[in-house]
């Protein structure tokens, strides 16, 4: 924890921890609009190659890496993959709403 973020009594201010909480909320704000970004990129390049929305082998793939890399940085995995499993939803459906649904 930052040392600005403790008060006169040694005890964290809570006030200051919710003002770094809603900064690192802005951050990750910023990185999904830089992966909406993204998307938007694959959306163009599997209408030009006619190609499925959902590519489940990657997602399992995408699933596996965050993980590892929750790990390294002292992240319970679960969390790490309960969250981008959540951002993969989401931008899925952006995906199926710009191409439409995969043919079963």
């Amino acid at each position: 924890m930052p040392d600005d973020m403790t008060g006169v009594t040694g005890v964290p201010d809570l006030e200051e921890i919710r003002k770094h909480i809603d900064d690192v909320d802005r951050r990750l704000m910023a990185l999904l609009a830089e992966r909406a970004s993204l998307v938007g990129e694959v959306v163009h390049y599997k209408r030009a190659h006619h190609m499925p929305v959902v590519d489940r082998a990657r997602e399992d793939r995408m699933l596996v890496r965050i993980a590892e890399i929750a790990e390294e940085h002292g992240v319970d995995p679960r969390v790490a993959q309960q969250v981008l499993r959540t951002i993969i939803d989401g931008f899925t459906l952006l995906e199926v709403e710009e191409l439409g649904p995969d043919e079963v």
